[in-house]
């Protein structure tokens, strides 16, 4: 896909992923070695139906104790849902604009069925997505979404946003107990995120916006959280808006949690858009 300066490639089968987004032929989000099938490697990925992990894959939901088995080789509780293991159809494309989606039939990953439908566009600003979530079972579902952009990370680049707090994790990275913003850096003010710590982290309260060095700017009306994954030594910082958090499943309050329940036929959105101002080729 192609429009003005804005490149876009998507990955239908290979968990219906994005390739590569490049603005003038330079990479925004980290582009996905040529040939590859693990999902991990690509630029983004969808978060759905759930977002990050549920802690040892049980929870309880409407009175029924679920367990759930790891969904990916190499991790211990399942995480990211199951669209990104998926793969998904091309329903609708053009030069500047696609529509791809999968279904899942109620199994051993989860118990519901459900399908979903992603929206690509490029404007003369950037990118835009939407995920969009149907419960096609006969009874209720809980459900969350989110998007796993993985961007390019520069020297000395700012990460600037505005939250309430950040979640601490303990050893198994599940969420135990909450921490001031700016523990990991004063984001608010706009900080370079440490390249020699580990984050790994949910902001709660989260404005729906981010600026990420001079050009980038990440936006979501229907996300109420950023999961921020920052590995040391990395090239790439990933800005995951979600609408629930980790383990969301598993929290006293799940609404409070961002956990949804969707009714038989209902259906949940999340959007995101990546703004970028127009980039000299290098």
């Amino acid at each position: 896909m192609r429009q003005g300066s804005y490149e876009l490639e998507i990955l239908p089968r290979l968990g219906g992923a994005i390739g590569r987004f490049d603005v003038a032929g330079r990479p925004i989000l980290r582009p996905t070695p040529q040939g590859t099938a693990n999902v991990l490697e690509t630029a983004s990925f969808p978060l759905v139906p759930y977002a990050n992990r549920i802690a040892g894959g049980r929870f309880t939901f409407a009175g029924a104790e679920h367990v759930l088995p790891s969904n990916f080789a190499g991790f211990v509780h399942p995480l990211h849902g199951l669209g990104w293991v998926k793969r998904w159809d091309v329903t609708e494309a053009t030069s500047a604009s696609a529509a791809i989606t999968c279904s899942h039939l109620a199994d051993e990953h989860w118990p519901w069925s459900w399908s979903a439908t992603q929206h690509f566009s490029l404007d003369g600003a950037g990118l835009n997505v939407s995920l969009e979530l149907i419960n096609t079972s006969a009874e209720a579902m809980p459900s969350g979404l989110g998007q796993h952009p993985y961007f390019v990370r520069g020297v000395a680049q700012k990460l600037a946003f505005s939250a309430a707090g950040v979640w601490e994790n303990d050893e198994a990275m599940i969420p135990v107990q909450t921490l001031p913003a700016e523990a990991f850096g004063d984001f608010a003010q706009g900080h370079v995120p440490d390249n020699h710590r580990l984050i790994d982290n949910c902001y709660f309260g989260w404005r729906g916006e981010a600026q990420w060095g001079a050009e980038i700017s990440l936006h979501s009306r229907s996300a109420r959280f950023l999961h921020v994954f920052a590995p040391p030594g990395e090239d790439f910082i990933c800005l995951e808006p979600t609408s629930q958090m980790p383990d969301a499943l598993n929290r006293p309050d799940f609404a409070a949690a961002g956990g949804v329940t969707l009714a038989p036929g209902a259906r949940q959105v999340i959007d995101l858009e990546i703004r970028v101002r127009p980039l000299r080729a290098t």
